[in-house]
């Protein structure tokens, strides 16, 4: 009997099995293209991993992103995960960003939301969300690009399961070097001649 039940356990499908984090969908259309490369994946932190140092440093710990399974091809997947890694935002709050007075549903919370300044020539919308207490998390970003392969890029949050195990992690600004190359990559764009 426990065998079988082990065996209908192991069988469920991985978007039933309850899961912790952040839930998001990324959609990237590439120029020419008129359906989008998309896929919903998870974000999750990971801990702080220790030293056998006697003196332990203050450090954050990683994040990690999982595709769900059932979207897209495995190189798909891996092409938008490596291209939202660079997107997102799981911080506290940066000179850029800036609390707005209004609040956003997810569900039965309502979290505060915050702005993030958009460099000059940079053609882009960003919202962050008030997650847990000084923890910021990106809830929208939606992106156009007139020159490159890449037309248009969408970040979306669509659900938030657990923040209990959310912590900033060390890499939870890359949003904000992006933004930097991005606004970089726009200067220097030639200009059309008249």
């Amino acid at each position: 009997m426990r065998a079988l039940i082990v065996l209908l356990l192991l069988s469920l499908p991985l978007g039933a099995q309850s899961r912790e984090g952040l839930s998001y969908r990324i959609q990237l259309w590439m120029r020419g293209d008129a359906e989008p490369l998309e896929t919903r994946f998870h974000l999750t932190t990971t801990p702080v991993v220790r030293s056998q140092n006697r003196v332990q440093k203050p450090r954050m710990g990683g994040w990690r992103l999982e595709a769900e399974r059932s979207q897209g091809t495995p190189y798909a997947q891996a092409t938008l995960l490596a291209r939202a890694e660079r997107l997102l935002y799981l911080s506290g709050s940066a000179p850029q960003t800036r609390p707005e007075p209004i609040a956003l549903r997810f569900g039965s919370r309502s979290m505060q939301v915050h702005s993030l300044e958009v460099p000059r020539g940079v053609h882009a919308s960003l919202v962050l969300v008030e997650i847990a207490p000084r923890l910021l998390a990106l809830c929208d970003l939606s992106a156009r690009f007139e020159h490159g392969d890449v037309a248009r890029v969408e970040l979306h949050l669509e659900e938030i399961r657990s923040t209990a195990g959310l912590a900033p992690a060390e890499a939870g600004t890359a949003l904000l070097s992006t933004l930097q190359v991005w606004a970089r990559d726009a200067e220097s764009e030639p200009v059309p001649k008249p």
